[in-house]
């Protein structure tokens, strides 16, 4: 029987070594598909926040053409001899505004509030149930209902400005609305501030729209307060 001699093996060294590069492998392919489901989730949290944007602001911009509207044809049904029908801004349970004619402008910052907040359930998401707040407070509360539901809430936040001019003679009004979605820690981050801080690095999402409107004298044909100055909105 013939004996092989010389034979070479792996140290213990560099099994260690090779286990070692292994090792730095796998981390790192672990790091990889965390961040690639990150990716992906903040890429889904972004669609939904896009969708949400665009229902409240559509929302918003129907909700002032339907004002004007209102206004509009109870001017029209004077112009006819007809009486005008003012159920709508009676200030009853019924009525769209309190005070004839509607302030179409005020759809968007309604009692003069030009910072709102609301959670939204993003498993179960009504855009006819948002509920939108003044506090950051009652927006987190709202929150925690949703996450002892078993779901993760978004926040979205809407903040308007408003600006005053004179143009040729004519009083215009202009509204600046900001909308933004904002990730449980990005609202938390933000803190008491979370409904004013509508940045794109504090937020998901952020779209501004702007809305303006000029007076019109409708006391012609409706006499009253208010009827010489109609908001006219112009819809972008």
């Amino acid at each position: 029987m013939s004996v092989i001699k010389d034979q070479d093996g792996f140290t213990l060294l560099e099994i260690l070594v090779a286990v070692f590069i292994m090792s730095l492998g796998f981390l790192a392919a672990a790091q990889m598909q965390f961040l690639s489901l990150r990716q992906k989730q903040l890429a889904e949290q972004g669609t939904i926040a896009t969708n949400v944007i665009q229902y409240i602001s559509d929302n918003d911009m129907a909700e002032v053409r339907r004002r004007y509207l209102l206004n509009a044809t109870a001017y029209i049904d004077a112009q006819a001899g007809r009486a005008p029908n003012l159920n709508y801004c009676n200030g009853s349970a019924n009525s769209v505004c309190g005070v004839c004619p509607c302030d179409p402008l005020e759809a968007i910052t309604p009692n003069g509030v030009t910072e709102t907040c609301a959670a939204i359930d993003v498993n179960n998401f009504n855009p006819d149930n948002l509920n939108f707040r003044t506090a950051v407070t009652q927006c987190k509360a709202d929150g925690a209902v949703i996450s002892g539901a078993g779901s993760t809430p978004l926040y979205a936040v809407k903040q308007a400005t408003t600006t005053q001019a004179v143009l040729n003679g004519v009083q215009t009004l202009t509204v600046a609305v900001t909308y933004a979605v904002k990730t449980p820690s990005q609202f938390d981050k933000t803190g008491i501030t979370g409904i004013t801080s509508v940045s794109l690095s504090n937020t998901l999402v952020t779209q501004t729209y702007e809305v303006s409107a000029n007076e019109a004298d409708f006391s012609d044909f409706i006499p009253g307060p208010g009827w010489d100055a109609v908001n006219v909105p112009h819809i972008p």
